[in-house]
């Protein structure tokens, strides 16, 4: 089984991240946060990031083990 990729989004009001996306390839995580980015609403998350995700381990869990491949941050308004 071949990892995975996940996008979790982090938000000040939150206790924890939640899972956003998931997919079997980062460009297809890309393309999902551009479409989800595109007009400037986040959906109330500050920053979201990109993680790959090994057989086994869990997506929604992966922050407190592994760093980010990349993270996004809103600006400011």
């Amino acid at each position: 089984m071949s990892d995975t990729y996940a996008i979790l989004g982090f938000s000040e009001t939150t206790d924890g991240p939640e899972v956003m996306f998931e997919s079997d390839s980062s460009a297809e995580c890309d393309r999902w946060r551009e479409t989800y980015t595109r007009f400037g609403d986040w959906g109330g998350y500050d920053c979201l990031a990109l993680y790959e995700i090994a057989p086994g381990q869990s997506a929604l869990f992966i922050h407190m083990n592994d760093a980010p491949i990349i993270t996004w941050e809103r600006e400011a308004a």
